[in-house]
């Protein structure tokens, strides 16, 4: 499992280059959410607060704990704002990157910041003057005016002396005025202080200090150093608990201190992977013992760059060139992923026709997931105490929480009032993420969406749990964090798990069955004939999850397609009630132009029109579909629907056939009702569209432009 705060991480070697403007945004990260796929790996997308060491648990704000049997910390350091009085206010700090990416941006787009300060006289620092100051050189015509601060009495001071001298030339040669042996001792407003007794102005100020670890990590029972970072042996193991490890900045190497450098984190990689492995199967580990003197090559932002090693240092072209040769290496190496061979099927030849094999997904090389043995006793008793726990302790509450009913061997209920009819839904979900707490919020609102599309109000369900096999602490965390996220929707909504079954087989599958009522109507109201279909949620779950699948999509647009998938449709079923609406489906696994049909057709229309043009996409849906990314359920939910493309090609359509997992409600509105539905869904955060309207004249769906018939 690979926890995470983000879903990219950067390589810092990089980051100079990227703010000279020699590399762009998506140079410099590693998209960890392919990263995680293409290695098999379950990614946990959440911020770690704290670690309970002794009983093994990453600890969380807003989620279950995480218990572990071995866990690897490599979550390099923070820096040390509180290092000088002010600058947590009025500094920009260089770690997290992509804060200072979003800061650095700000900056720029404000022309006439031009008096710059740097504090940090070590070659990160330098590097980024020099940097800020090839970047204004381009982007305004003229070079800032550079000021940078060193407590040391010469620039780098853990590199040779010759390196030292080359650097400080490469300053001067800019304009830039730099302050050795100066202390800065507060950030104001616009200005700093330092101990030559002196105030300098500024524009915009940028720290490039020395970092600290996070401080759950110093409250933890973990041996730390004097200074919070985990102590390590040479095997990087902890000192005090041997089944933590731990590399890179957050790790006090024991006996041999080294500088919090990449290059030392890049190298312990290796060992660090090694030795995981032979922790687990009990064999010995490997000792890793850096070296004293490294290469560092350091931009100079005039197409050259400084090579310094030991007491050696020179400048030339050519070491530029190889730097960005070096960077562009180590990047590549975890971005340039293939898939794996899929396993050789039988096609039985004999029996199975070519049509077969082209319209059925089990002939699929890769087949989405999504739409489409009892567990022991004790494991689902703790599992279900821990996650009410967990559940009540963000926000659930207690009074929907499971009782002492699931002991029995069914489940009952109050009968609803005689002007109440009961409507009941059951689905299921296959592993579409792999993390188990948002597992079970998308299988519940995935659920429950049945009873709002019938504009019911959803009051009991039943979970229906299928567990990978494995030993018991893994099944109870995993159904754990299952049933925490499950409950957590479910209260959100209003509704009580009453009871369910869990098994266990080789794959994991989470559903449930819900119970619900609605107003007994005999009636339902007639739309106008010019009724325009409005879509409360984009589109595209499908695509986007099939190209994670296929290591196509980014690590954002993955986050964006869970986040949408943990979107209830409640407050939209609520809005289209309040509206007078009675024709509603949700859209799902037979995609946006079947359930469109589906609606029109259950109104007594014909048919209905379509606008691609109007359907907002989930974010890179378009762009996978460009790449002829699909579900492996599109082409027969495309062959589903008598369809008059009317001229709008293939790339444009994909969207209306993709399967959607807890996709959006479709309702049928009346011209004058769309606008103020329109108005009520946005102002409650969705990103609703009038995606088509209903046909009287023609049968099936028919493409077109927004209002064009």
């Amino acid at each position: 499992t690979l926890v995470t705060n983000d879903m990219r991480t950067p390589y810092s070697g990089m980051l100079p280059g990227f703010v000279e403007g020699v590399w762009n945004d998506e140079d410099l990260h590693i998209d960890l959410a392919k990263l995680a796929q293409f290695a098999n790996a379950r990614i946990v997308h959440a911020p770690c607060t704290g670690i309970d060491a002794e009983h093994k648990r990453l600890l969380f704000d807003d989620r279950p704990p995480l218990r572990f049997d071995v866990l690897s910390i490599n979550i390099g350091g923070q820096p040390a704002l509180d290092v000088i009085d002010g600058a947590a206010d009025h500094a920009i700090p260089v770690k997290p990157i992509a804060q200072f990416q979003r800061r650095l941006d700000e900056v720029i787009k404000t022309k006439q910041k031009q008096n710059l300060a740097v504090i940090g006289g070590g070659a990160a620092g330098c590097e980024l003057a020099l940097a800020l100051s090839k970047r204004w050189l381009a982007d305004t015509g003229e070079r800032p005016k550079m000021r940078l601060f060193s407590r040391s009495s010469r620039l780098m001071p853990q590199m040779a002396p010759r390196a030292s001298k080359l650097i400080e030339a490469d300053l001067k040669a800019i304009g830039a005025y730099v302050h050795k042996d100066t202390k800065v001792t507060k950030i104001h407003n616009r200005s700093l202080s330092s101990s030559d007794g002196q105030n300098y102005d500024f524009d915009a100020c940028f720290l490039v200090s020395a970092v600290k670890p996070p401080s759950w990590v110093a409250e933890s029972t973990i041996e730390c150093d004097e200074d919070g970072f985990i102590r390590v042996g040479q095997n990087l193991q902890s000192l005090s608990h041997p089944y933590i490890f731990a590399s890179g900045d957050i790790a006090a190497l024991h006996p041999y201190s080294r500088p919090k450098a990449g290059v030392f984190a890049v190298r312990a990689g290796r060992i660090l992977a090694h030795n995981l492995f032979r922790y687990i199967r009990q064999q010995s580990l490997l000792a890793w013992k850096p070296q004293s003197n490294y290469l560092a090559l350091i931009g100079t932002s005039d197409g050259a760059a400084i090579a310094a090693r030991g007491s050696f240092g020179f400048k030339s072209r050519f070491l530029w060139q190889l730097k960005i040769w070096i960077d562009q290496r180590f990047i590549d190496k975890y971005k340039s992923f293939d898939m794996p061979p899929a396993p050789k099927l039988d096609h039985l030849k004999g029996i199975n026709t070519n049509e077969a094999k082209n319209s059925d997904p089990a002939f699929s090389t890769m087949r989405c997931l999504g739409c489409g043995a009892k567990t022991g006793h004790e494991t689902l008793q703790n599992a279900m105490c821990d996650a009410v726990s967990i559940a009540v302790d963000l926000g659930a509450d207690p009074d929907l929480m499971p009782d002492d009913s699931l002991q029995e061997d069914a489940a009952s209920f109050v009968s609803p009032s005689p002007d109440m009819r009961i409507v009941q839904s059951v689905d299921m979900l296959s592993e579409i993420v792999t993390d188990p707490f948002k597992l079970g919020q998308i299988a519940s609102v995935h659920a429950l969406s049945d009873i709002y599309a019938v504009l019911g109000k959803p009051l009991y369900s039943l979970a229906i749990i299928n567990l990978n096999q494995a030993k018991i602490s893994i099944q109870t965390d995993q159904l754990t964090h299952i049933l925490a996220g499950a409950l957590l929707a479910h209260s959100m909504a209003g509704v009580k798990l009453v009871g369910g079954h869990t098994s266990e087989d080789g794959t994991l599958s989470v559903g449930f069955a819900v119970t619900g009522i609605r107003p007994d109507h005999a009636q339902k109201s007639p739309v106008k004939d010019d009724a325009v279909i409005i879509l409360s949620k984009p589109v595209g779950t499908g695509i986007v999850m099939a190209g994670h699948m296929q290591l196509k999509a980014r690590g954002d647009w993955v986050t964006s397609s869970i986040n949408s998938m943990c979107e209830s449709n409640r407050v939209a079923a609520d809005i289209a009630m309040k509206h007078g609406i009675d024709w509603v489906t949700d859209v799902t696994g037979f995609g946006l132009a079947r359930h469109a049909l589906n609606l029109a057709i259950r109104a007594g229309a014909m048919g209905c029109y379509l606008y691609p043009d109007s359907i907002i996409a989930l974010p890179g849906a378009e762009l996978l579909a460009n790449d002829n990314v699909v579900s492996s359920l599109a082409a027969q939910n495309q062959a589903a629907v008598r369809l008059d493309f009317n001229g709008f090609d293939r790339h444009k359509t994909a969207l209306l056939f993709d399967p959607q997992t807890s996709g959006g409600l479709a309702m049928l509105a009346n011209p004058e009702q769309a606008d103020k539905i329109m108005a009520a869904l946005t102002a409650t955060g969705h990103q609703p569209a009038i995606v088509g309207r209903i046909s009287h004249q023609s049968t099936g769906i028919t493409l077109t432009s927004d209002g064009v018939s």
